[in-house]
């Protein structure tokens, strides 16, 4: 009976050593394969451990693309955003894009710049264990106001008017009205001198010669009556005798 309680507590020490061997066994391989799942598997021959490895995941990547890249303030831009890798679902965060675009969650949406510039967006991507994407390819785009367009949508015309241009524009109904006042302006200085002219001349032409009018105020006397008369006066008016001395 001894012996045999000998033999059953030798046995038990022996168990109990494969048992602390078998756990220190499991915790060597657990540390070596990190998280990886273990499965308990029933084969012909008895029972066996199988460790089941899982892929390692790949790096989350994203890429942008914005169309078109130049736009007239007003009008609608398409973003997409493509990201891979990790564990999808995906959330995305956008950084760089025009006011009325911000604020935007998904990988493909449409919007309306409500201001204009140039601007230079990116995104970064998350998967649903959180690991986050580099920031993607910077995207340019520029938006441009409405007014300075070349009129084929893609708002990258410049402006043809320039600063004479845009003064007379200002002054289109004032300017012909200018020029006619001008004109007419002008002929009728032209009529004035004219006018001026004429009058100065027939006003000269009236006024007497100097010598005309002191032979105008002479005066003598009739030879038949003793009248007084002009001097160079032919008849004389008071007894109607001729003053002219007769030829023989």
């Amino acid at each position: 009976m001894a012996l045999n309680g000998s033999w059953k507590d030798g046995s038990r020490a022996g168990a109990g050593v494969v048992a602390v061997l078998a756990l220190v066994l499991l915790a060597g391989v657990l540390a070596s394969v990190g998280s990886a799942p273990l499965a308990l598997g029933h084969g012909a021959a008895g029972s066996r451990l199988t460790v089941g490895l899982t892929a390692a995941t790949t790096p989350v990547t994203v890429s942008l693309s914005i169309s078109p890249s130049q736009v007239q303030k007003g009008q609608s831009i398409n973003i997409q955003a493509t990201a891979s890798g990790g564990t999808p679902p995906y959330s995305y965060s956008y950084n760089g894009l025009p006011s009325g675009c911000q604020g935007q969650n998904g990988p493909s949406f449409s919007c309306t710049p409500s201001s204009s510039g140039s601007y230079s967006a990116q995104v970064t991507a998350s998967d649903s264990h959180g690991n986050q994407s580099s920031p993607s390819n910077t995207v340019s785009v520029d938006i441009t106001s409405s007014n300075n367009g070349n009129g084929n949508g893609n708002g990258n015309g410049s402006n043809s008017s320039n600063g004479l241009s845009n003064l007379f524009s200002g002054f289109s109904g004032l300017l012909p009205l200018l020029l006619i006042f001008g004109v007419v302006g002008f002929i009728t200085w032209i009529l004035l001198i004219v006018g001026v002219w004429v009058i100065a001349i027939t006003l000269l032409r009236r006024l007497p010669k100097p010598g005309a009018a002191a032979a105008a105020g002479a005066s003598t006397k009739c030879a038949a009556c003793a009248a007084v008369i002009p001097a160079g006066a032919k008849f004389c008016s008071a007894c109607g005798t001729s003053t002219v001395p007769k030829t023989s």
